[in-house]
């Protein structure tokens, strides 16, 4: 069920439940006993909850950079330190990306992704794990792609599904400068229900950024953004 590392720690957890057991029944120390052999289940519980998922991420960054200040060209890095949680694992797909406007140039680890497929509106991209790259060890993956006429509107938003064990999330939109950000909020979607979290920080009216330790598995997290209208001089620059 475990690769060999977390195997070692399942049996030394195992023995940890047996020996406050073996404590509480035998002597005096009850309570000592009941703590050690309740302690060494949760950490059970814990280990094979985690297992049932094909990776864990420690820490994932998405980044949208804007280019221009129509909104009209526009690039998603995602990195994220990702584990095998099974020795097996052979690829790795990149979900839910949002199909907004036109999406192009795919790239994983700077390499061409080993298949791409659309699920309900939504694409998905698949990486090829290599033997070399260890990611049962934990790896960096690194993923982006280009946005045209995605962010057009006064109103954007970088979003992100937590879809494998995430023990951080951070969300920072880079926007260009002569367009001033008049509000912006964080919020996550669970169960058909909203939820504000505390306000993002911005910097100098080019940059937002939301972090949040142990985002809720399934839900969705959203950076959302208010900027001011373009003035009549930036909407003539696009005609040339």
């Amino acid at each position: 069920m475990f690769d060999k590392p977390n195997q070692l720690i399942f049996y030394i957890n195992v023995m940890l439940v047996i020996f406050g057991i073996l404590v509480a029944l035998v002597t005096d120390y009850i309570v000592i006993g009941l703590i050690f052999a309740i302690s060494a289940l949760a950490l059970i519980y814990d280990q094979i909850r985690q297992n049932k998922l094909a990776f864990t991420i420690s820490d994932l960054n998405k980044i949208l950079t804007i280019h221009d200040t129509g909104g009209s060209k526009a690039t998603v890095t995602q990195t994220q330190m990702t584990t095998a949680c099974h020795i097996d694992n052979s690829e790795y797909w990149f979900r839910n990306i949002q199909a907004i406007g036109s999406i192009s140039n795919f790239r994983v680890n700077n390499d061409e992704p080993a298949e791409k497929r659309k699920e309900n509106g939504n694409y998905e991209i698949c990486m090829k794990l290599p033997p070399e790259l260890k990611i049962i060890n934990g790896s960096d993956l690194t993923l982006c792609y280009e946005y045209e006429d995605a962010f057009t509107q006064s109103e954007g938003t970088l979003s992100h599904i937590v879809d494998n064990d995430t023990r951080r999330l951070h969300l920072i939109v880079k926007l260009p400068e002569g367009r001033a950000i008049s509000s912006a909020r964080f919020f996550f979607k669970y169960n058909g229900k909203e939820e504000a979290l505390l306000p993002p920080v911005i910097t100098q009216h080019t940059k937002i950024e939301a972090d949040i330790k142990n985002p809720k598995l399934g839900a969705e997290y959203c950076l959302q953004w208010h900027w001011s209208e373009e003035n009549l001089f930036q909407k003539l620059k696009h005609l040339f």
